[in-house]
């Protein structure tokens, strides 16, 4: 029951947190948000920034990262639900355009915490799947930062815009709104890494791959 718990307010956490990685850029996505001193709402305020500040990850520590601000020589930590990709993190070619952004609701007092993101853009077929295979180990290592088990083992192309994620069998111990939780945030990665513009599909099935959920749409 413990495990189950874990894993179910795991995939709460992790839908809104931002995908990325060290170095990478990102940009700021809600308006006067706070840069602290420490990954944490105690940390003191250094500055506050606003929509589409650039900045670049330099580490993570829990749901909070550590970025160096370019515009002003700033080095402190932000809330990663209030960061994401910048659009052209890791293009592969001229032809690609991705965008990303957050629809995010700041707590007025602390100008840290976001709530639900929605990740759009297109890029080549091989490319979508590689981007959306990193960011598929991405939630596994966050779930056995958080409970010790493994979640997913692979991703496969389906064709026609479709994917599968296998699972372990520690998804079948994850309680129904985790499960939801962990399949909507998938379903929001793999829609930014192949293209908001084309008919989507993801599955999720056990080791014998039979199907447990599934999720299609624009």
């Amino acid at each position: 029951m413990r495990l189950a718990r874990w894993l179910g307010g795991l995939g709460a956490v992790l839908a809104s947190t931002a995908l990325a990685a060290q170095g990478d850029a990102l940009l700021v996505t809600g308006s006067s948000v706070n840069v602290r001193a420490g990954p944490s709402t105690e940390a003191g305020i250094l500055t506050r920034v606003g929509v589409d500040e650039p900045a670049i990850e330099r580490r993570r520590q829990g749901e909070w990262v550590e970025v160096e601000l370019p515009d002003q020589d700033l080095l402190g930590w932000i809330h990663g639900s209030l960061l994401a990709a910048a659009p052209d993190q890791a293009a592969p070619a001229p032809t690609r355009s991705d965008s990303a952004s957050e629809a995010v609701a700041i707590d007025a007092g602390t100008g840290d915490v976001a709530a639900v993101d929605a990740l759009d853009g297109e890029e080549p077929v091989g490319t979508a799947l590689s981007r959306f295979r990193r960011e598929v180990e991405y939630f596994n290592d966050r779930a056995v930062a958080a409970a010790g088990v493994d979640l997913f083992t692979g991703v496969e192309p389906l064709g026609e815009g479709g994917v599968q994620v296998v699972t372990t069998e520690a998804w079948a111990t994850m309680p129904a709104p985790g499960q939801q939780n962990y399949l909507n945030a998938l379903f929001a990665r793999w829609r930014a890494a192949a293209g908001a513009d084309q008919a989507l599909r993801l599955e999720i099935v056990d080791p014998s791959g039979a199907l447990m959920v599934e999720k299609s749409g624009p």
